[in-house]
């Protein structure tokens, strides 16, 4: 006779980028950015995106100005 089948191994589910960032702000973590890898693991980098964006307000009006003074626009 065959032997019964084994138990079963339940396959343990990784948490979605959606579920990830939701805990975040559950926890009031302010998440700076979030990445999704190809093996479905998901990565978050916390702090504030301020830094990040005052930088870019600073190229943005110098490209502006380059652009206006090239008469690009």
């Amino acid at each position: 006779m065959s032997e019964p089948p084994s138990k079963r191994v339940r396959r343990q589910r990784r948490p979605t980028l959606s579920a990830a960032l939701k805990a975040a702000k559950a926890a009031g973590q302010t998440v700076k950015s979030a990445v999704l890898d190809p093996d479905g693991r998901v990565t978050l980098t916390f702090g504030s995106g301020e830094s990040v964006a005052s930088t870019n307000d600073d190229w943005d009006k110098k490209l502006e100005e380059l652009e206006h003074r090239d008469g690009k626009h």
